[in-house]
């Protein structure tokens, strides 16, 4: 009987290593993924992009410091209309202003000169990683756990 609770022991400590290491893993193919479906215009989006994971809590976190990345996102206006995010933000409305076919002009702070636009469509760049991540997840574990349990 000891014999079988050391056995236990030692596999339950095999699976929290192993468990450590996917999320670790996954943490970082889940910025490398995201980074690469992001729609890129000056990069400044892309660069925003970062990820942590802290083995105390065993938690992988990927976060997007930009703060327009939401509107990357889900789209704008009319062409986000037409175009929506698979799985909208609940109250999340395109072309709030109703401007339509019509647009509108914006100054870009950046460019230092006014701009038109419609909008743009969705990018749904983390939906993409998260649909990307859950697959992934699933055969990483599924494959480190047979490791684990046929030696």
């Amino acid at each position: 009987m000891e014999e079988a609770k050391k056995q236990l022991e030692s596999l339950n400590s095999k699976v929290d290593s192993t468990l450590a290491s996917v999320i670790s893993q996954l943490t970082q193919e889940g910025c490398d993924y995201m980074k690469s479906v992001v729609k890129r215009s000056t990069g400044e989006l892309s660069d925003s992009i970062s990820s942590t994971f802290d083995e105390s809590t065993c938690t992988g976190r990927i976060s997007v410091g930009s703060d327009y990345a939401i509107f990357v996102e889900y789209g704008t206006g009319i062409k986000g209309a037409t175009s929506p995010h698979p799985n909208p933000a609940p109250g999340w409305v395109y072309d709030s202003n109703s401007h339509g076919t019509a647009g509108w002009w914006y100054f870009d702070e950046k460019a230092q000169k006014l701009r038109w636009t419609q909008g743009q469509p969705a990018n749904a760049f983390v939906y993409k990683t998260a649909q990307y991540l859950k697959q992934r997840a699933k055969e990483l574990t599924e494959k480190e756990l047979r490791v684990i349990v046929n030696g």
